[in-house]
């Protein structure tokens, strides 16, 4: 999956926010659309970043995206 070009700014701008290298776009690029059993979980081991400060830029490019939760299209009632 790619992210379309006018949308890597703003998550760009969900990383900044919560203090997160720019270079991890790439990680939120794949993980965007990888249901969250398969990558989120946090270990306790305190790493930087922690999975859990990734996984809400996920779920806020999940938003922008029009994603349901696990990065599967949400449901808008089409066959």
């Amino acid at each position: 999956m790619s992210l379309p070009p006018d949308l890597q700014p703003r998550v760009l701008e969900l990383l900044r926010a919560e203090g997160v290298d720019e270079s991890y776009l790439a990680f939120v690029t794949r993980h965007v659309a990888e249901p969250d059993s398969s990558w989120r979980w946090c270990c306790g081991s305190s790493c930087d970043p922690c999975v859990t400060r990734l996984a809400r830029v996920v779920d806020a490019t999940r938003i922008l995206l029009g994603y349901a939760s696990g990065g599967l299209p949400a449901d808008d009632g089409k066959p």
